[in-house]
């Protein structure tokens, strides 16, 4: 390799993002050894999944000194393998107001499950996410709203922006609420859906002062967006742990 020559890269979402001077032996390479690689004319960059990290980083340094970003957490990688798991970490002081995105997705409804959270704070950005191998859409979006609450350990006058109606509305509207006084019966006769996760969500909200927000999925949001990628990614892991809560309510 000569001096000089530098590829630097970067993370977009669940997409790996390299630019650097034509080199046509490193095309060809990067051609030949990976499947999701993709050009981008107008940036004149490639890309490819971060599932093919590893090996790109390895056909990179072969020809280029390679140079990683160093932005903040809401625009560096998110590596599924090592996602971020629920729990303490996040500094707040009570009454802070906190800023929360999330999202869930599914693959197959029911199939495998992935959540996340972006969480704001007096300049702070914390990631959460997870996910669970046979669960549904609706079970995710919730999931995400709890593991964000649970990664607070003092009360917060909290905004919470998702694209799931069921979320925000259930919860805006007083339906969880009354699902729960009626003892978690929707109607006479029907029961209501995931009450486990209504119960923790209710019981973490609580503590908060808490208000949900409904925004258009795929926007132009950007932490909306970054959310999305992450629970999407999260969908195709291999060993996601079972959702147990699902799987008592069906039995």
């Amino acid at each position: 390799m000569k001096p000089g020559k530098e590829a630097f890269i970067r993370y977009e979402g669940n997409r790996l993002i390299i630019r650097s001077i034509f080199n046509p032996e490193y095309v060809e390479e990067l051609k030949s050894k990976t499947t999701t690689r993709k050009w981008n004319s107008e940036k004149k960059e490639w890309s490819v999944n971060i599932s093919e990290k590893e090996k790109t980083l390895d056909i990179l340094g072969r020809y280029f000194k390679v140079l990683e970003d160093t932005n903040p957490a809401e625009n560096q990688a998110f590596d599924p393998q090592k996602m971020a798991k629920p729990g303490k970490g996040f500094a707040v002081q009570e009454g802070d107001k906190l800023e929360i995105w999330t999202d869930g997705a599914c693959s197959g409804n029911p199939g495998g499950g992935g959540y996340a959270a972006l969480l704001k704070n007096n300049g702070q950005v914390k990631e959460i996410a997870g996910g669970f191998a046979h669960t549904t859409n609706n079970r995710m979006e919730i999931t995400a709203a709890i593991a964000a609450l649970e990664s607070l350990d003092k009360p917060c006058d909290i905004t919470i922006y998702s694209d799931s109606k069921y979320l925000v509305d259930a919860v805006s509207l007083g339906w969880v609420k009354k699902w729960q006084a009626n003892g978690w019966m929707r109607t006479k006769k029907d029961k209501a859906v995931n009450p486990d996760l209504w119960q923790k969500l209710l019981d973490l909200c609580a503590k908060h002062t808490v208000r949900f927000i409904w925004v258009k999925g795929h926007a132009a949001n950007r932490e909306n967006k970054r959310c999305d990628e992450i629970a999407e990614a999260i969908t195709h892991l291999p060993d996601l742990p079972e959702d147990k809560g699902y799987r008592k309510e069906m039995g």
